[in-house]
């Protein structure tokens, strides 16, 4: 016979599931397996940019460099992720020396006279390996000099006698067809370019030249009297002081000099 009440209801007693149990805890996690974990990022700096600053301030032997450096020295500042700082404060002013010096030696006269010392005597060996080598070479025509032919079409394309040529030249053997050649040079005293009227006297001094040179009045001779004169740019820059007197026919090419020839 069955002890259940009438009204259907269990009976107090011990749970038919048995007592509550504790959780499981978690296995520890497998230091091999899965993704690690995360660490904060850290902070960006201008190491890069502070230590470029640094080495372009202090090579002086490179135009603007040090200035570059001073500037990328006030943006590291700026930024303030740069350490140590004090190597940033340092290639800022040692930028600014370096481009201090550099200004103070571009614009001493010292510094431009060896320029122009320097391109001078390029220019000088140049003119003497074109006459050594004894082929139609090109030359500045600053450094002609007595004796000297060449060809300079711009010259010859003036109307008479009168100044004005190229920069460069093709200097010639005299035993080769050419269109002048340099007879005489004259050099004009002063520091100030003087202005191309006040070359007329020097001029002057081409016309008795002439006569010594090439044996008989210009007057009395076939050829043509041309002259080269310094202008401003090649007085001030390279110390152009010549007036070079130059020989030419007015209608066909020498095949000599004209040296001791009394045409």
């Amino acid at each position: 016979m069955s002890e259940t009440p009438d009204n259907g209801l269990t009976p107090p007693g011990p749970s038919t599931y048995g007592p509550a149990q504790p959780p499981t805890p978690a296995p520890p996690a497998n230091p091999y397996f899965g993704a690690p974990p995360r660490q904060a990022p850290r902070p960006s700096t201008d190491g890069g940019l502070g230590w470029t600053a640094f080495g372009l301030a202090v090579v002086f032997c490179f135009p603007l460099l040090p200035l570059v450096g001073a500037v990328l020295a006030i943006i590291t500042l700026a930024r303030k992720r740069f350490r140590p700082r004090w190597i940033a404060i340092l290639a800022l002013l040692a930028g600014l020396a370096g481009t201090g010096l550099q200004v103070a030696v571009v614009t001493s006269g010292a510094f431009w006279d060896g320029v122009r010392d320097g391109m001078n005597e390029s220019l000088e060996d140049e003119a003497e390996d074109a006459r050594r080598s004894g082929e139609p070479t090109e030359i500045s025509s600053l450094k002609l000099r007595t004796g000297d032919c060449f060809n300079d079409p711009v010259v010859l394309g003036t109307l008479g006698p009168g100044s004005g040529g190229s920069s460069t030249v093709t200097l010639i053997p005299c035993d080769q067809k050419h269109d002048l050649e340099v007879y005489a040079t004259f050099r004009v005293p002063g520091t100030d370019f003087p202005g191309k009227d006040a070359f007329g006297e020097h001029i002057d001094k081409c016309f008795g030249a002439f006569r010594r040179y090439v044996g008989v009045s210009y007057g009395d001779s076939v050829l043509e009297i041309f002259y080269y004169s310094p202008t401003k740019q090649s007085w001030s820059v390279l110390g152009d002081r010549t007036i070079s007197c130059l020989a030419a026919h007015s209608k066909r090419k020498l095949t000599e000099s004209v040296k001791g020839s009394k045409r």
